[in-house]
């Protein structure tokens, strides 16, 4: 059986976690097609606990529409010494409701791929995710990161929105629906 609200197993069903908040900053989730079937993802949790966020699942993807937005890429900088990435424009980011966060939801492996198959991406200012060292990823539990700054797709998203000048309580919404499905995740892996 199938929950109705998340589509996953009834004793895996996610919907206890969510935790609804309303957010200003539009979210644009895209996301590889064999992350959209991995049990420990968490953009399908992400996607509704925020009102104003869309999950697309694919490789080739449309640029969303302009509607007078600012759309940042939540991506590192490019290491290369010819960086072409556009520079963040500081003076844009004042306004929460007049952004938009584009995230991939992928390995890194993947995400570097879709990257390069959607060139329009690329053009897309990237959104430096400034991460407390000291604070431990709730994630880690459920999976193994080789770096500080590889986070789930929820948590960096918990961190960028807040960055971007949403609500400390949003962040820590999130933060208490990413501590729910861990332990849920865990409970489901042991039982």
């Amino acid at each position: 059986m199938q929950c109705p609200g998340c589509e996953r197993p009834l004793r895996a069903c996610l919907c206890a976690c969510v935790r609804p908040l309303d957010n200003r900053v539009e979210l644009l989730i895209l996301q590889h097609p064999q992350e959209a079937t991995e049990a420990k993802g968490t953009a399908a949790l992400l996607k509704r606990c925020l009102s104003r966020c869309t999950l697309q699942v694919g490789k080739q993807f449309e640029p969303p529409p302009d509607e007078g937005r600012y759309t940042l890429l939540l991506y590192p900088p490019s290491a290369g010494p010819q960086d072409l990435t556009p520079p963040l424009q500081p003076e844009r980011l004042a306004d929460p409701a007049t952004l938009r966060l584009v995230l991939l939801d992928a390995t890194w492996r993947k995400s570097l791929r879709l990257l390069h198959e959607n060139h329009w991406l690329q053009q897309l200012p990237r959104l430096p995710l400034q991460i407390d060292s000291a604070a431990a990823p709730l994630y880690a539990p459920l999976r193994r990161a080789p770096a500080a700054h590889q986070l789930s797709t929820l948590e960096a998203a918990a961190l960028a929105l807040q960055q971007l000048g949403e609500p400390a309580a949003l962040a820590e919404g999130l933060r208490a629906a990413m501590a729910d499905f861990v332990s849920l995740q865990l409970a489901w892996t042991r039982g």
